[in-house]
């Protein structure tokens, strides 16, 4: 009897404990089954708010039609995405993503990418560069037509001309390649289709023929022949391929772009009269349309503050000043003359004695001056850009014009792009560092670029 009691005692104690085990293993399992599910409404949330900031970037840079704030349903769950915009030309996109009460959050900001790209000091067009005594470029330059000048001209970095074009009288103190090179200094390698021609070379040179009475400095690589006054100091590499003509380059901005800015500007208003327009000292403009030439003289000072299309030309003279505001930080703001009615001989730019053209103050901030005068592609003379003696300068634009810098003392300008470009003696092209990309706060930017993605919550 006592034997059975114990026994009965003993199974009871082990149906006690095995419940207790079995509670225990059950209880972790929906424990661990709850975490996972949390676990997994926690995932749900996240990728609903990366899915809402994905969605809102592509209607951004798609430019489709967004609201803020927005509601967007996934499999039953939400995500709400707001726009802010802390500083101008930055988008801030915040998206929660709430699944089952699990909130979780993303943050995106995006700002507008390069509204256009300056890899060169100077930039020309067919229309070739034309440098006069002493004149410099500091930096780099890029032609699709002939570089020539007269002695004492300097091009401080590389020097390239496209397709049949010549370089002639130049001082270079980087590389240069044009279909022919004569007379030429060059500090690095010169490269040319055809020959190369009295001209001493600091490093190689590469070429069908080399004649003339100077020094290559390292090697000499020819196809033809290489005349005998030619003194090289490294090894001669004859039989080799010269090399091939460098293709031309399209504008940075091309006129579709420059159409975008006209209709930003245009849509801020137009004005009609007085004619020519002449702004009071302190007013601002833009956007706007000017639909006639527009005149700053004297001590004026004028603050822009968008974009502006002269429907004629813009002249500025004396000692007035252009300000952008400061309100645009890295930003940048374009001033148009365009008078599509007549390229010929309106649509100039005229820069006279000590005006001053300033950014909004931050470092790569920029006034980008356009001319759409065409008087030079059609072989015409008119100067669709006459920079002047302006002091703190803009970047000069004449996609299809004449740009002419008249100066008998040096000044500086931070970047030039034509058809066509003369350089006056003394005068002084200084490309800035970093000038490469420049961004604009409306228009024609490159779309939007991220610059952060990530989880805030």
């Amino acid at each position: 009897m006592k034997h059975g009691q114990a026994a009965l005692t003993a199974v009871i104690f082990f149906l006690v404990a095995a419940t207790a085990i079995g509670i225990g293993f059950t209880s972790f399992a929906f424990e661990e089954t709850a975490t996972a599910r949390r676990q997994l409404r926690a995932k749900q949330s996240y990728f609903l708010a990366e899915a809402g900031a994905e969605d809102v970037a592509y209607r951004l840079q798609s430019q489709k039609n967004i609201n803020s704030p927005e509601t967007l349903t996934l499999n039953g769950e939400t995500v709400t995405t707001i726009i802010s915009t802390p500083s101008l030309g930055v988008k801030e996109i915040l998206a929660s993503g709430n699944a089952l009460l699990n909130i979780r959050k993303v943050r995106l900001n995006l700002r507008i990418a390069p509204g256009a790209s300056f890899n060169y000091g100077v930039q020309v067009g067919d229309g070739g560069l034309s440098m006069a005594n002493s004149s410099k470029i500091i930096g780099s330059i890029y032609s699709n037509g002939d570089i020539l000048t007269t002695s004492s001209a300097e091009i401080t970095g590389d020097a390239f001309a496209a397709g049949n074009s010549i370089i002639t009288n130049v001082n270079i103190g980087g590389n240069a390649q044009a279909y022919s090179l004569l007379n030429n200094i060059i500090g690095g390698t010169a490269s040319s289709t055809t020959n190369i021609d009295d001209t001493t070379v600091g490093i190689h040179a590469y070429a069908d023929t080399i004649t003339g009475n100077k020094t290559i400095s390292r090697d000499a690589y020819y196809n033809t022949s290489i005349a005998a006054s030619v003194t090289v100091v490294g090894t001669k590499y004859p039989g080799t391929p010269a090399p091939v003509a460098l293709p031309p380059l399209p504008m940075p901005i091309n006129d579709s772009k420059i159409d975008e800015w006209k209709t930003t500007a245009e849509a801020g208003g137009i004005i009609s009269s007085p004619c020519p327009y002449e702004p009071a000292d302190g007013s601002s403009i833009g956007p706007i349309k000017i639909a006639c030439d527009l005149i700053i003289g004297g001590t004026k000072i004028i603050t822009l503050t968008g974009p502006v299309w002269v429907e004629g030309n813009f002249e500025m003279a004396q000692s007035a000043h252009l300000n952008l505001d400061p309100s645009y930080g890295e930003y940048s703001e374009v001033v148009i003359a365009d008078k599509p009615t007549n390229r010929l001989t309106s649509s100039k730019v005229t820069m006279n004695n000590s005006v001053q053209i300033n950014g909004s103050g931050t470092a790569g901030s920029y006034v980008l001056i356009i001319s759409q005068n065409n008087s030079a592609e059609g072989g015409g003379t008119e100067k669709a850009i006459d920079t002047g003696q302006s002091g703190a300068a803009p970047i000069y634009y004449a996609p299809h014009g004449l740009i002419t810098i008249n100066n008998n003392t040096p000044v500086n300008l931070k970047e030039i792009t034509g058809y066509r470009l003369e350089l006056s003696q003394n005068s002084e092209v200084t490309y800035e560092s970093g000038l490469a990309n420049i961004y604009f706060s409306s228009g024609p930017g490159g779309g939007w670029e991220i610059v952060s993605w990530r989880e805030v919550e």
